[in-house]
């Protein structure tokens, strides 16, 4: 049987989402792992902030490469319709 608490290396897991139950008696400890959380969640933002950057490059350049395709693809039927005119008159 797996481990549960095994995961891809990747993944992003924080552990506990509620404050011990006498957390006011070790403040310092419980900054402490309050401050390992945000600095988790701010290297996550960081990492799907790059991550949704380059789908947005990707995706334009897709686009701009589909727009040059089509322009080409006009720009050859207007040449062959040109060259059929000048084959018939």
């Amino acid at each position: 049987m797996p481990d549960p608490a095994s995961h891809h290396p990747d993944m992003f897991t924080i552990k506990g989402n509620t404050l011990p139950r006498l957390w006011w008696l070790s403040p310092w400890s419980t900054a402490r792992t309050l401050s390992s959380i945000v600095a988790a969640l701010k290297t996550q933002n960081d990492r799907l902030d790059l991550a949704l950057r380059n789908a947005e490059a990707s995706r334009l350049h897709w686009v701009a490469k589909a727009e040059r395709a089509h322009a080409v693809a006009l720009h050859n039927e207007r040449v062959i319709l040109d060259m059929e005119k000048r084959a018939r008159g």
